[in-house]
């Protein structure tokens, strides 16, 4: 950490990509691990609070703001061998994995293929780690109008068409108009290059396996969470099986940046969670 106690921000070389990462913290490992075209700068409230007794990392995954484009790579396999070398890199064994929207199925799969190293798992707004192909057909509309935007007139012109358009016709998540996180969230979708939206996001997609089943035989122990005005809500009886698994009431006033958007509610929910589970 330097002076301040913001976090310390490096690019890391692992899987064929330099990765902008940032830590903070110290004390047992907590990853963040963010949605499809969102990034890491939304965890800024988790990495404040959960960094006064973890160390804590959070990562801009491949083709996302501050981490580049690569030619290939975008699967959820092979994004789960970015996190598990990130984590190689940086020393952490037994961590608190805390991952959002897409970013579930990441998190979800890491455990899969190695439980011994995840000590907790908080999935939020996770339909997609059972949902994912229905967002397809959305995206690939959505996504050439995108790059389209960026290949024309560059970021600010795709701020201007999810301004216009996001949260109706495109990019359900965006918050309504009059939410103050409406314009950090077109912000955050629209900080990524023209190939994320035409390909990289479709690829992601479409790559999630059938996690549910290999998932529920886990015994580590997940929260789920989700807010209640998230379009995409939670199905918690899909892993109404899975031993350690809780599904919290749904955080009122909330869309799909839970986190972001009531980030105290949020983190106390963790909070218990680390207490009682952990």
């Amino acid at each position: 950490m330097n002076e301040e106690g913001d976090p310390v921000q490096t690019t890391v070389h692992v899987n064929g990509c330099d990765f902008r990462c940032a830590l903070r913290g110290d004390g047992p490992p907590m990853v963040f691990i963010h949605g499809e075209i969102h990034g890491m700068d939304y965890w800024e409230h988790q990495m404040a609070e959960f960094s006064r007794d973890f160390r804590c990392l959070a990562y801009d995954r491949r083709g996302h703001a501050g981490t580049p484009a690569t030619a290939f790579g975008y699967s959820v396999a092979n994004q789960t061998r970015d996190l598990e070398l990130l984590l190689d890199h940086f020393g952490m064994e037994q961590v608190v994995v805390v991952a959002l929207a897409f970013g579930t199925t990441i998190a979800a799969t890491f455990a899969i293929d190695h439980p011994e190293r995840v000590r907790g798992l908080v999935i939020a707004a996770w339909s997609e780690m059972h949902d994912a192909r229905s967002y397809l057909q959305r995206w690939e509309q959505s996504g050439v109008r995108a790059a389209e935007a960026v290949d024309a007139g560059g970021r600010e012109a795709l701020v201007t068409l999810l301004r216009a358009e996001g949260g109706d016709t495109m990019f359900k998540v965006i918050p309504p108009r009059g939410s103050p996180l409406r314009e950090p969230a077109i912000q955050l979708l629209a900080s990524h290059p023209a190939d994320e939206y035409r390909r990289g996001m479709l690829e992601m997609a479409s790559s999630v396996p059938v996690l549910v089943p290999r998932f529920s035989e886990l015994a580590i122990p997940v929260l789920g969470l989700c807010g209640t005005e998230d379009p995409f809500p939670d199905q918690p009886q899909q892993l109404a099986g899975m031993r350690g698994f809780e599904e919290a009431p749904a955080i009122a006033e909330a869309g799909r940046f839970l986190h972001w958007e009531q980030p105290a509610a949020f983190n106390r929910r963790i909070r218990q969670f680390i207490e009682e589970c952990l």
